[in-house]
């Protein structure tokens, strides 16, 4: 996380908390094995806030910018597993709906990006089907913007790369057509069909990258233009 330079600037209290946050997390498991949702609860809530004190700062602001993404992946996928307990625990009760709402969106944010993105995103569908959750409309987003935002913009990122506003524009109309049935089959359809695409340009070689430079990319810059006057 930090170096022990910075962890010398802390209290010992807080040290202590934090050297020992993975055993309170234990405790939190426990007792949800053992349908000990209060107490669940309240050792959850105790391993976030404890991360949450040791960066100095709040649980409700905890962020994964906070942590190495790659060197403390386990953390992360810890953080996120807490949260989706949370969220299903809040659920449980009418008067905390909200705050399993906030607990799914801090889940969403935990997920997102992540090697286990997938795996949490199934962890969902599969609650989902079950028929489990109570605010079933707060869980479907969730899962449907962890779905969206697992499969990247594979032409789009072929043109222009990762992060261009093109790319960018074009994740967003993503999440526009999935709110639709129709949309969803568009978005499934190509997903199916564009990795054999960019394949095929990557093969061509030369040929291909002045099919991209002349008609694909010109073609995409449009669609994004549109795809503004939309939103």
């Amino acid at each position: 996380m930090e170096d022990d330079s910075k962890e010398e600037r802390r209290p010992e209290s807080v040290l202590t908390a934090y050297r020992d946050r993975l055993k309170v997390l234990k405790q939190a498991r426990d007792y949800s094995s053992r349908g000990d949702i209060p107490k669940s609860v309240e050792r959850y809530s105790t391993y976030l806030n404890t991360l949450a004190t040791y960066f100095k700062t709040t649980e409700d602001k905890l962020s994964p910018a906070l942590f190495d993404a790659e060197k403390e992946i386990s953390e992360l996928l810890l953080i996120s597993h807490a949260y989706w307990d949370l969220s299903k625990a809040y659920d449980r009760s009418p008067n905390l709906h909200k705050e399993a709402v906030r607990c799914l969106d801090q889940f969403v944010k935990f997920s997102i990006g992540f090697k286990f993105q997938h795996i949490n995103a199934q962890m969902l569908k599969k609650f989902i089907k079950r028929k489990q959750a109570h605010n079933i409309k707060a869980f479907s987003k969730a899962h449907q913007k962890i779905q969206v935002e697992s499969k990247g913009c594979f032409i789009a990122t072929y043109s222009f790369g990762t992060e261009h506003q093109v790319t960018n524009d074009l994740r967003d109309f993503k999440s526009i057509l999935v709110k639709s049935k129709i949309g969803i089959r568009l978005v499934e359809f190509y997903y199916s069909t564009s990795p054999s695409v960019v394949n095929l340009f990557e093969k061509a070689g030369a040929t291909g990258k002045y099919i991209n430079l002349l008609f694909l990319k010109p073609f995409l810059y449009c669609f994004s233009k549109m795809v503004k006057l939309i939103k």
